[in-house]
């Protein structure tokens, strides 16, 4: 989708196109091919609706509300995945690996998914909020998602480290948001500033194991494998599954 090195597909040379054109005549493309609402099978190529649950474990200092907001955000996320993998297999789409992340947390704070279920409940020690949610996703919302890191990118262009000491956090709290710029700051090399990014978010959110798994990624880049360990070590043990599978 962000085809920052986009080629041609018949020939593998470059296009010359700009990321805003591909994305805009990608858009084009499959939506100009749309037949008028109302068509079933048209809707269900572009339209796709899931089913998901997640959980967030309270820390010190995190409220039901928040642990509520941020297990909706992992539910609905895992719906925006199944949907890039899905417009990635009919050819609708296509990703750059590190923008693919990006954008799935854009388009992911962007969604209101529907609650279906909701329930907290003692864990020995500790209290675990899980919902269960149902998500509806478009192609357009990845379109959306491209135009909108562009913007964002942009915005941040000239930003220095003294704006990740304090980096701004939205209230109310939009993971998405927040993580993508992340992923933003590690897709520019600026590997750095999203540690230091990182490390500023976790003071605020300590259990909030998303943060560590990006900070490794960004530590593996700069092979600095001891601390990358560390900060595996540490989103596994906060429960993320992908961490824990990369220390196995």
């Amino acid at each position: 989708m962000a085809m920052r090195s986009a080629t041609t597909a018949s020939s593998g040379r470059r296009s010359g196109l700009t990321p805003p054109m591909v994305v805009l005549l990608l858009a084009a493309a499959v939506l100009s091919g749309i037949p008028a609402a109302g068509n079933a099978g048209a809707d269900d190529a572009v339209t796709l609706g899931f089913e998901t649950r997640a959980s967030y474990t309270l820390g010190p200092g995190d409220s039901r509300e928040r642990a509520r907001s941020l297990a909706i955000f992992r539910a609905g996320r895992k719906a925006v995945y199944l949907a890039a993998d899905h417009f990635e297999g009919r050819r609708l789409i296509q990703f750059v690996d590190k923008d693919r992340k990006e954008l799935v947390h854009l388009v992911a704070d962007a969604l209101t998914p529907e609650l279906l279920e909701d329930q907290c409940r003692k864990e020995d020690d500790s209290t675990v909020c899980t919902v269960r949610v149902h998500t509806v996703v478009r192609l357009s919302d990845f379109i959306a998602a491209q135009l909108a890191s562009l913007r964002l990118g942009s915005e941040e262009d000239g930003e220095d480290y003294r704006h990740e000491m304090e980096p701004s956090v939205p209230a109310p709290l939009r993971p998405g948001r927040v993580l993508a710029k992340a992923y933003r700051l590690i897709d520019k090399k600026e590997l750095r500033m999203a540690i230091i990014y990182l490390d500023r978010l976790a003071d605020r959110y300590p259990d909030w194991w998303e943060l560590y798994d990006i900070k490794a990624l960004a530590l593996g880049m700069q092979d600095q494998h001891a601390r990358m360990l560390e900060a595996l070590r540490k989103a596994c043990e906060l429960g993320s599954p992908t961490a824990c599978a990369e220390l196995e």
